[in-house]
């Protein structure tokens, strides 16, 4: 397993820092925190769960620049509970749920870590959760399945992504809106797809659409020619393909030669994976193809001196960075809040720094001051607003459209 051991030094809300707004008199606001005499000595210890390779590592390297970023900007300030720094573990998932428990179980035993950031895809969180659970540390996720927080977890579990059910509709707006009204689906089997379908195929009814044909397969299969064979010859208008990026590189491949013409909506991990995609079948296979991802708030100041501090250009998309420097920020913010890392304590604050009522806040340094001054904050991620439910699930998602034209992705809208 690839290990990667960092020890670093250290809307109904968006639109008001939409406009650059923020938390007034914050300067002011410095006064330094004491740490208590009880607190705790030694580094507060975080750990990673990515992928770096496998289907899903495209991924992996965005994220760890991003967990890095926050947990320096931090550690360079003074570090949390009055001087303590950030540790961070970050372990490779390998895209596999074995793994990626494995990799949990070694950052839990080993590294004795308070919490632990990342879990990009559904199977490997669900995976690991209840390793999680069992040792009362707090979990942030980064992946989409209702099932990872829809069980009892006593308030540990924190999704810093939209919901499974909530990707399916988008999907079936995007096909009627492109005029499509036969419409089948052929969708890998996994607990974040599954989930996803049935809300597909009610937005397609409710708009009018006839679902054709409703197939599922197996990942990582040597061929996918049957299931094309069977979806495409019915000669629907078009198909909705949710997967990932290996196989629907390999079945995309199998529509090109059977020379069918229905068109193709796609997720972004699966027909862009931050370039990949195109590297694997070429433009012409992927001329046309839409997909769309939730997705940062683009346009927003936040996004933009997100994407300025990781060193990337200005039109950089990011679909997963700003979500797992959302994470570090907000377990920073909670344990400040709570005046300590032992994670069954802090992890209730996490409301109190990121839902309303609060000032709206951006900056974590800033953050961190107002909150020892006492003041009550409400932090607005680079990835999201970071409200959550009572769940843990995060509120307010939105989700990039883009579409696949000579050999590039332009965007298309903007969906709630």
């Amino acid at each position: 397993m690839k290990t990667k051991d960092v020890f670093l030094s250290a809307l109904s809300r968006r639109h008001l820092l939409k406009t650059g707004v923020a938390a007034a008199g914050v300067a002011a606001l410095a006064t330094p925190f004491i740490r208590p005499s009880w607190a705790a000595e030694g580094p507060i210890k975080i750990g990673m769960v990515i992928p770096f390779t496998g289907s899903t590592g495209a991924y992996g390297p965005e994220m760890e620049k991003a967990a890095k970023l926050a947990v320096d900007t931090i550690n360079k300030n003074g570090g949390l509970l009055g001087g303590r720094m950030i540790e961070l573990f970050i372990e490779d998932s390998e895209s596999n749920p074995t793994a990626g428990a494995a990799a949990t179980k070694k950052l839990l035993e080993v590294n004795d870590v308070n919490c632990i950031i990342g879990y990009w895809g559904s199977p490997i969180a669900m995976a690991s959760k209840q390793l999680l659970i069992d040792a009362k540390k707090v979990m942030m996720i980064s992946c989409a399945a209702n099932a990872v927080t829809e069980q009892e977890h006593g308030g540990l579990i924190w999704r810093f992504q939209a919901k499974s059910t909530q990707w399916g509709p988008v999907g079936g707006k995007i096909l009627l809106q492109r005029g499509h009204k036969k419409i089948s689906v052929l969708s890998q089997q996994n607990p974040f797809i599954d989930s996803m379908i049935d809300p597909f195929v009610a937005e397609v009814q409710k708009g009018g659409g006839e679902i054709v044909d409703n197939l599922t397969y197996l990942p990582e299969q040597p061929s996918y020619r049957a299931e094309v064979e069977k979806i495409f010859s019915a000669e629907p208008d078009a198909v909705f393909i949710p997967g990932l990026l290996t196989d629907f590189s390999s079945i995309m491949k199998e529509v090109y030669r059977g020379g069918f013409t229905s068109k193709i909506c796609s997720l972004s991990i699966a027909a862009d994976a931050n370039g990949r995609f195109l590297e694997s079948v070429g433009a012409e296979v992927a001329e046309g193809i839409d997909h769309y991802q939730p997705a940062p708030p683009l346009k927003s100041p936040v996004y933009k001196k997100f994407i300025k501090d990781m060193g990337e250009p200005e039109d950089t998309v990011f679909l997963f960075a700003g979500n797992a420097f959302d994470q570090v920020w907000t377990a920073a913010l909670a344990i400040e809040k709570a005046g300590t890392d032992e994670s069954a304590v802090w992890t209730k604050s996490i409301p109190e720094i990121a839902n309303p009522p609060g000032a709206l806040v951006s900056d974590g340094i800033e953050a961190l001051k107002m909150l020892r001054a006492g003041e009550k904050i409400a932090y607005v991620g680079a990835g999201a607003d970071c409200d959550f439910d009572s769940q843990g699930d995060q509120l307010n998602r939105h989700f990039l459209h883009r579409v696949i034209k000579d050999g590039k992705n332009e965007f298309v809208q903007t969906l709630s």
